[in-house]
């Protein structure tokens, strides 16, 4: 089984993306502009962003046996994105979202199968996990990302929690024990409100450092990225991009490149948060939650075309 530094657990699913002029009201009918199929998910998306930018990675996750589960195994081949955990599971659907957007906006409908394919404890390869260096996880399937952070946090694995906020609406008690051994929570801002049940970004992140989450950076759309410690707070301005295409995806080109930078390369929170920000900045220029993630290069050369001084 291949070693890799960083270790996704999560979903992966296919994205039915259809450009609309505007959202439908009720009983409307419009005709689409553009539509398009992709490979998706939270988790897998995170892993793509890192694997174009050069550091080795895995998936741990499930697929059905089915044409779509075969399409998003070949696309993480296609990546460099290891597949050792990655399992077809015989008589599951693989998922697939359905994604509206509208102006560069989107919404996003999930499928139901992302709860239900899934991998079981028993097809958790503690080696394989041990041989990396750190976890990632959207914590979708509860008992299975307990498990893996048990092993991760026991062996000196760093940790690092996507919370979106379809999971936050569980509640603080029900996710409070995975949350509190992570070293690092990036949760998306309507995720942070939720999990606090409070009405700003800023409010929330410092109720989740005072819980004793040690670092917390709430990503905020085009605003750029708010880092919260027991010591400061700030946001890090993301940068002016004139014609936004799609932002699927943007959340998880920021998270893989923050990892590469931060766990990976050892920068400062700062400068992997500007890190994370050019990633997103180039991923909303395309349409489909992968197709604008940079490699290096290109990330390299956005940042100094914007004169960032961190580069």
């Amino acid at each position: 089984m291949k070693k890799v530094d960083i270790i996704g657990l999560g979903e992966v699913v296919v994205d039915w993306v259809t450009e609309v002029p505007h959202f439908p009201k009720p009983d409307e009918k419009i005709d689409a502009i553009s539509e398009n199929y992709f490979s998706g998910g939270v988790t897998a998306n995170y892993l793509v962003s890192i694997a174009r930018l050069g550091v080795s990675c895995g998936f741990i996750g499930a697929v059905g046996d089915d044409s779509y589960g075969d399409f998003l195994i070949e696309d993480f081949v296609n990546e460099k994105v290891d597949t050792s955990l990655t399992l077809k599971k015989t008589g599951k659907k693989t998922p697939v979202n359905f994604i509206f957007v509208t102006k560069g906006e989107k919404t996003i409908i999930q499928s139901p199968h992302m709860q239900t394919t899934k991998i079981e404890i028993s097809d958790l390869d503690k080696n394989y996990i041990l041989s990396s260096k750190h976890l990632h996880t959207t914590m979708i399937h509860p008992i299975i990302t307990k498990k893996a952070i048990e092993i991760a946090k026991a062996n000196d694995l760093t940790l690092s929690i996507d919370l979106e906020s379809q999971i936050a609406q569980r509640g603080w008690n029900r996710l409070k024990d995975d949350l509190l051994k992570s070293d690092i929570l990036i949760p998306n801002k309507e995720g942070a409100k939720s999990i606090t049940k409070s009405n700003t970004p800023e409010e929330a992140a410092n109720i989740l450092i005072k819980k004793g989450i040690p670092i917390v950076i709430i990503t905020l759309g085009n605003k750029g990225a708010l880092i919260t410690t027991k010591e400061y707070q700030k946001i890090i301005p993301t940068y002016n991009i004139e014609k936004i295409i799609d932002t699927t995806g943007a959340g998880d080109a920021f998270n893989g490149a923050f990892s590469v930078g931060y766990w990976i390369k050892e920068w400062d929170l700062e400068k992997s948060c500007r890190f994370g920000n050019a990633a997103a900045s180039l991923k909303i220029q395309k349409l489909g939650a992968r197709t604008g993630m940079p490699n290096e290069k290109e990330l390299i050369q956005f940042l100094k075309k914007n004169d960032d001084p961190f580069f």
